[in-house]
């Protein structure tokens, strides 16, 4: 894939998904305790509309309080359709990130844990992109810039193996699980029921 590819690939996903909701569904709570499912796609797509001297304009009027401005940017596209803003996802699905430093891998992982975030609680069906999904478990636990991200679980002393996927990290206690649950748990989401092992002892 070339660069960007794979954001446009789980943005597309993330809109197709969207868009196959039932008005109700787009209504319901997700993870995200602030946002809907409409919620949550007008926040993806929020950030392939805004540049980065306007995302900057947004933290600033929001006292550098990135949580603030980012509930800001939802507000402003509350009364768009799904529609609408799937459209614009996907018409914008290779578009990098605003703010200068942020590798396509950290928006891969933000498209896939917010994919999860509504589909989880909404039991749609379907799953993430397996390319998808292994590159948001790497760069969750072996890039620096995941604190960007998300504040994550502790990594040290505990071994993540998937097993639904050739795909492991770390060492000392096990923690065993389908790579979308370890991805999940990682980012500090409600899925250690899904995982097993003596390792959870560290993350409960």
């Amino acid at each position: 894939m070339g660069q960007w590819d794979l954001a446009s690939k789980a943005r597309h996903d993330f809109a197709d998904m969207l868009e196959a909701c039932s008005p109700e569904q787009a209504g319901e709570q997700t993870l995200c305790a602030a946002w809907t499912a409409h919620g949550v796609l007008a926040h993806v797509t929020s950030f392939v509309e805004t540049s980065g001297p306007g995302l900057f304009g947004n933290i600033l009027k929001a006292g550098f309080n990135f949580d603030k401005a980012a509930l800001g940017m939802v507000a402003k596209r509350a009364d768009r359709s799904v529609s609408d803003l799937a459209a614009s996802l996907r018409a914008n699905g290779a578009k990098s990130a605003p703010l200068p430093g942020f590798p396509e891998e950290l928006t891969v992982s933000d498209v896939a844990i917010h994919t999860q975030d509504v589909r989880r609680p909404l039991g749609l069906d379907g799953e993430l992109d397996e390319t998808v999904l292994r590159t948001a478990l790497d760069f969750l636990t072996a890039n620096k810039k995941a604190k960007i991200l998300v504040d994550g679980r502790p990594l040290d002393g505990v071994r993540l193996r998937a097993t639904d996927m050739d795909w492991s990290f770390g060492d000392g206690a096990e923690i065993t699980g389908t790579g979308e649950a370890l991805m999940m748990a990682i980012a500090n989401r409600p899925a250690l029921e899904d995982l097993s092992g003596e390792g959870l002892s560290a993350w409960n």
